[in-house]
Protein backbone atom coordinates (compact mmCIF):
# COMPACT_ATOMS: atom_id res chain seq x y z
CA UNK A 1 0.00 0.00 0.00
CA UNK A 2 2.88 2.23 0.58
CA UNK A 3 4.39 1.70 -3.26
CA UNK A 4 0.59 2.41 -3.94
CA UNK A 5 0.48 5.53 -2.36
CA UNK A 6 3.51 6.72 -3.32
CA UNK A 7 3.23 5.87 -6.91
CA UNK A 8 -0.81 7.73 -7.10
CA UNK A 9 0.81 10.92 -5.38
CA UNK A 10 3.97 10.87 -7.74
CA UNK A 11 0.99 10.19 -10.98
CA UNK A 12 -1.27 12.79 -10.18
CA UNK A 13 1.44 15.66 -9.49
CA UNK A 14 3.15 15.00 -13.05
CA UNK A 15 -0.52 15.85 -14.51
CA UNK A 16 -0.07 18.99 -12.02
CA UNK A 17 2.85 19.65 -13.24
CA UNK A 18 1.98 19.54 -16.82
CA UNK A 19 -0.27 21.80 -15.94
CA UNK A 20 1.42 23.97 -14.16
CA UNK A 21 4.11 24.47 -17.41
CA UNK A 22 0.60 25.27 -20.05
CA UNK A 23 0.12 27.87 -17.53
CA UNK A 24 3.18 29.25 -17.25
CA UNK A 25 4.20 29.05 -20.68
CA UNK A 26 0.62 31.27 -21.70
CA UNK A 27 1.68 33.80 -19.61
CA UNK A 28 5.24 34.30 -21.01
CA UNK A 29 3.67 34.37 -24.65
CA UNK A 30 1.48 37.09 -23.46
CA UNK A 31 4.10 38.87 -21.70
CA UNK A 32 6.35 38.57 -24.50
CA UNK A 33 4.36 39.17 -27.74
CA UNK A 34 2.99 42.46 -26.49
CA UNK A 35 1.39 43.80 -29.81
CA UNK A 36 -0.63 40.41 -30.42
CA UNK A 37 -2.52 40.34 -26.94
CA UNK A 38 -5.20 42.28 -26.09
CA UNK A 39 -5.77 44.22 -23.06
CA UNK A 40 -8.10 41.71 -21.72
CA UNK A 41 -5.55 39.30 -22.23
CA UNK A 42 -2.71 41.23 -20.47
CA UNK A 43 -4.93 40.93 -17.42
CA UNK A 44 -5.02 37.21 -17.02
CA UNK A 45 -1.26 36.73 -17.69
CA UNK A 46 0.21 37.66 -14.32
CA UNK A 47 -2.55 35.31 -13.16
CA UNK A 48 -1.55 32.40 -15.36
CA UNK A 49 1.89 33.15 -14.84
CA UNK A 50 1.83 33.05 -10.78
CA UNK A 51 -0.67 30.07 -10.54
CA UNK A 52 1.47 27.84 -13.12
CA UNK A 53 4.62 28.73 -10.88
CA UNK A 54 2.79 27.95 -7.70
CA UNK A 55 1.63 24.79 -9.50
CA UNK A 56 5.01 23.71 -10.52
CA UNK A 57 6.65 24.11 -7.25
CA UNK A 58 3.86 22.06 -5.59
CA UNK A 59 4.00 19.39 -8.08
CA UNK A 60 7.97 19.20 -7.85
CA UNK A 61 7.30 18.48 -3.75
CA UNK A 62 4.66 16.06 -4.31
CA UNK A 63 6.74 13.89 -7.03
CA UNK A 64 10.29 14.43 -4.77
CA UNK A 65 8.49 13.88 -1.37
CA UNK A 66 7.07 10.52 -3.00
CA UNK A 67 9.21 9.22 -5.19
CA UNK A 68 12.27 9.10 -3.01
CA UNK A 69 9.60 8.89 0.21
CA UNK A 70 11.02 11.92 2.22
CA UNK A 71 8.64 12.74 4.48
CA UNK A 72 9.74 16.05 5.50
CA UNK A 73 8.55 17.30 2.25
CA UNK A 74 5.41 15.10 2.28
CA UNK A 75 4.52 17.13 5.12
CA UNK A 76 4.88 20.86 3.75
CA UNK A 77 3.45 19.32 0.12
CA UNK A 78 0.36 18.23 2.39
CA UNK A 79 0.13 21.24 4.64
CA UNK A 80 -0.13 23.70 1.06
CA UNK A 81 -3.06 20.94 0.16
CA UNK A 82 -4.81 21.38 3.51
CA UNK A 83 -4.22 25.57 3.14
CA UNK A 84 -5.45 25.10 -0.34
CA UNK A 85 -8.37 22.84 0.61
CA UNK A 86 -9.87 25.81 3.32
CA UNK A 87 -9.15 28.28 0.91
CA UNK A 88 -10.98 26.74 -2.42
CA UNK A 89 -13.92 26.16 0.22
CA UNK A 90 -14.24 29.55 1.70
CA UNK A 91 -13.93 31.05 -1.55
CA UNK A 92 -17.05 28.28 -2.64
CA UNK A 93 -19.18 29.48 -0.28
CA UNK A 94 -17.82 33.47 -0.90
CA UNK A 95 -18.87 33.13 -4.41
CA UNK A 96 -22.05 31.48 -4.23
CA UNK A 97 -23.25 34.33 -1.33
CA UNK A 98 -21.73 37.61 -3.44
CA UNK A 99 -24.30 36.02 -6.48
CA UNK A 100 -27.55 34.96 -4.62
CA UNK A 101 -29.27 38.36 -5.38
CA UNK A 102 -30.88 38.17 -9.01
CA UNK A 103 -34.39 38.15 -10.00
CA UNK A 104 -34.96 39.90 -13.77
CA UNK A 105 -38.31 41.31 -15.13
CA UNK A 106 -39.10 40.37 -18.30
CA UNK A 107 -39.94 42.31 -20.98
CA UNK A 108 -43.01 40.67 -22.91
CA UNK A 109 -42.00 40.32 -26.65
CA UNK A 110 -38.61 40.92 -26.41
CA UNK A 111 -35.93 37.83 -26.14
CA UNK A 112 -34.01 39.20 -23.19
CA UNK A 113 -34.41 40.45 -19.53
CA UNK A 114 -34.52 44.00 -17.91
CA UNK A 115 -32.23 43.91 -14.51
CA UNK A 116 -31.60 46.46 -12.00
CA UNK A 117 -28.45 47.06 -9.95
CA UNK A 118 -30.66 46.40 -6.62
CA UNK A 119 -30.35 42.35 -7.79
CA UNK A 120 -27.04 42.31 -7.38
CA UNK A 121 -24.69 42.27 -4.08
CA UNK A 122 -22.76 45.40 -3.01
CA UNK A 123 -19.83 43.67 -3.09
CA UNK A 124 -20.57 42.87 -6.68
CA UNK A 125 -21.23 45.82 -8.11
CA UNK A 126 -18.79 47.83 -5.92
CA UNK A 127 -15.77 45.59 -7.81
CA UNK A 128 -17.44 45.45 -11.18
CA UNK A 129 -18.84 49.09 -11.62
CA UNK A 130 -15.81 51.59 -10.06
CA UNK A 131 -14.14 53.50 -12.99
CA UNK A 132 -10.53 51.66 -12.72
CA UNK A 133 -12.61 48.06 -13.43
CA UNK A 134 -14.88 49.28 -15.85
CA UNK A 135 -12.53 50.18 -18.19
CA UNK A 136 -10.29 47.04 -18.65
CA UNK A 137 -14.75 45.88 -19.00
CA UNK A 138 -14.80 47.76 -21.31
CA UNK A 139 -11.83 46.97 -23.57
CA UNK A 140 -12.78 43.25 -22.83
CA UNK A 141 -15.82 43.89 -24.46
CA UNK A 142 -14.37 45.70 -27.56
CA UNK A 143 -11.87 43.82 -28.19
CA UNK A 144 -14.53 39.96 -28.09
CA UNK A 145 -16.79 41.83 -30.16
CA UNK A 146 -19.82 40.75 -28.07
CA UNK A 147 -22.24 42.18 -30.39
CA UNK A 148 -20.99 40.28 -33.99
CA UNK A 149 -23.28 37.84 -33.02
CA UNK A 150 -26.31 39.48 -33.58
CA UNK A 151 -25.30 41.71 -36.28
CA UNK A 152 -26.83 39.39 -38.82
CA UNK A 153 -30.07 40.22 -37.79
CA UNK A 154 -31.33 42.86 -40.95
CA UNK A 155 -34.91 43.68 -39.27
CA UNK A 156 -36.25 44.48 -36.09
CA UNK A 157 -38.80 41.59 -36.84
CA UNK A 158 -35.52 39.47 -36.84
CA UNK A 159 -33.75 41.10 -34.19
CA UNK A 160 -36.75 40.75 -31.51
CA UNK A 161 -36.68 36.65 -32.58
CA UNK A 162 -33.01 36.01 -32.09
CA UNK A 163 -32.01 34.99 -29.12
CA UNK A 164 -30.61 38.35 -27.69
CA UNK A 165 -28.61 38.18 -23.87
CA UNK A 166 -29.20 40.57 -21.34
CA UNK A 167 -24.99 41.76 -22.31
CA UNK A 168 -26.09 41.81 -25.70
CA UNK A 169 -29.40 44.01 -25.06
CA UNK A 170 -27.44 45.93 -22.75
CA UNK A 171 -24.19 47.00 -24.48
CA UNK A 172 -24.91 46.24 -28.25
CA UNK A 173 -28.56 48.64 -28.56
CA UNK A 174 -29.77 51.75 -26.97
CA UNK A 175 -32.47 51.47 -24.42
CA UNK A 176 -36.13 50.82 -26.43
CA UNK A 177 -37.61 53.38 -24.56
CA UNK A 178 -35.15 56.21 -25.93
CA UNK A 179 -37.00 55.13 -29.30
CA UNK A 180 -34.56 54.89 -31.67
CA UNK A 181 -34.65 53.59 -34.98
CA UNK A 182 -33.33 50.46 -36.51
CA UNK A 183 -30.58 50.67 -38.86
CA UNK A 184 -29.11 47.30 -38.56
CA UNK A 185 -28.24 45.52 -35.03
CA UNK A 186 -25.59 47.72 -33.53
CA UNK A 187 -26.53 50.89 -35.58
CA UNK A 188 -29.59 53.10 -34.23
CA UNK A 189 -31.19 56.51 -35.29
CA UNK A 190 -32.03 58.81 -32.65
CA UNK A 191 -35.69 60.70 -33.36
CA UNK A 192 -35.74 63.79 -34.93
CA UNK A 193 -36.82 65.71 -32.15
CA UNK A 194 -34.44 63.91 -29.61
CA UNK A 195 -34.79 60.71 -27.59
CA UNK A 196 -38.15 60.11 -26.27
CA UNK A 197 -36.70 59.23 -22.53
CA UNK A 198 -34.94 60.81 -20.45
CA UNK A 199 -32.71 57.82 -19.52
CA UNK A 200 -29.23 58.96 -19.86
CA UNK A 201 -27.83 55.40 -21.75
CA UNK A 202 -30.21 57.38 -24.37
CA UNK A 203 -28.00 60.23 -24.57
CA UNK A 204 -24.51 57.64 -23.84
CA UNK A 205 -25.68 55.33 -27.14
CA UNK A 206 -22.95 56.06 -30.16
CA UNK A 207 -23.23 54.43 -33.35
CA UNK A 208 -19.06 53.81 -33.25
CA UNK A 209 -18.81 50.28 -33.60
CA UNK A 210 -16.12 50.67 -30.53
CA UNK A 211 -18.48 52.47 -28.20
CA UNK A 212 -21.99 51.49 -28.88
CA UNK A 213 -23.37 51.59 -25.26
CA UNK A 214 -20.32 50.18 -23.33
CA UNK A 215 -20.74 53.04 -20.99
CA UNK A 216 -23.95 52.66 -20.46
CA UNK A 217 -25.94 51.45 -17.55
CA UNK A 218 -27.95 48.95 -18.96
CA UNK A 219 -24.42 47.20 -19.91
CA UNK A 220 -23.18 47.55 -16.34
CA UNK A 221 -26.00 45.57 -15.46
CA UNK A 222 -25.56 42.90 -18.48
CA UNK A 223 -22.12 42.59 -17.32
CA UNK A 224 -23.03 41.68 -13.56
CA UNK A 225 -25.86 39.64 -14.24
CA UNK A 226 -22.87 37.64 -16.85
CA UNK A 227 -20.86 37.42 -13.93
CA UNK A 228 -23.25 36.39 -12.11
CA UNK A 229 -24.36 33.50 -14.49
CA UNK A 230 -20.10 32.68 -14.77
CA UNK A 231 -19.39 32.83 -10.87
CA UNK A 232 -22.52 30.46 -10.20
CA UNK A 233 -20.48 28.06 -12.65
CA UNK A 234 -17.00 28.65 -11.39
CA UNK A 235 -18.62 27.95 -7.87
CA UNK A 236 -19.28 24.51 -9.37
CA UNK A 237 -16.12 24.03 -11.03
CA UNK A 238 -14.30 24.98 -7.98
CA UNK A 239 -16.09 22.56 -5.58
CA UNK A 240 -15.38 20.04 -8.11
CA UNK A 241 -11.05 20.69 -7.65
CA UNK A 242 -11.95 21.06 -4.03
CA UNK A 243 -12.83 17.09 -4.03
CA UNK A 244 -10.38 16.56 -6.08
CA UNK A 245 -7.55 18.10 -3.57
CA UNK A 246 -9.38 16.50 -0.84
CA UNK A 247 -8.30 13.33 -2.93
CA UNK A 248 -4.89 14.17 -3.36
CA UNK A 249 -4.60 15.24 0.25
CA UNK A 250 -5.80 11.64 1.82
CA UNK A 251 -3.37 9.73 -0.45
CA UNK A 252 -0.35 12.11 0.56
CA UNK A 253 -0.92 11.53 3.87
CA UNK A 254 -1.81 8.05 3.43
CA UNK A 255 1.46 7.98 2.06
CA UNK A 256 3.34 9.46 5.10
CA UNK A 257 1.96 7.06 7.28
CA UNK A 258 2.92 4.15 5.42
CA UNK A 259 6.30 5.55 5.02
CA UNK A 260 6.50 5.85 8.88
CA UNK A 261 4.78 1.93 9.20
CA UNK A 262 7.79 -0.59 9.64
CA UNK A 263 6.03 -2.74 8.15
CA UNK A 264 4.00 -0.75 6.53
CA UNK A 265 0.29 -0.48 7.22
CA UNK A 266 -2.41 -0.59 5.22
CA UNK A 267 -4.03 3.13 4.80
CA UNK A 268 -7.65 3.28 3.64
CA UNK A 269 -8.64 6.00 1.68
Amino acid sequence: MAKTSNLLTTILNVLTLCMGVLLITAGIWNFTHPSNATLCQKTFAKPYLFTGIFLVILAVLGIVGSSFKINAILYIYSGVLFVMIVGLLAFTIFALVVTNKGIGKAISNQGYKDYRFGDYSKWLQKNVLNEKHWGKIKSCLSDSHVCSTIAASKTLEEFYRAHVTPLEAGCCKPPQDCGYMFVNSTYWMPPKTGPESEDPDCKTWNNDQKKLCYNCGSCKVGVLKNLRHLWRKFALLNFSILLFVVVIYSISCCAIRNNNAIPPEPCHI
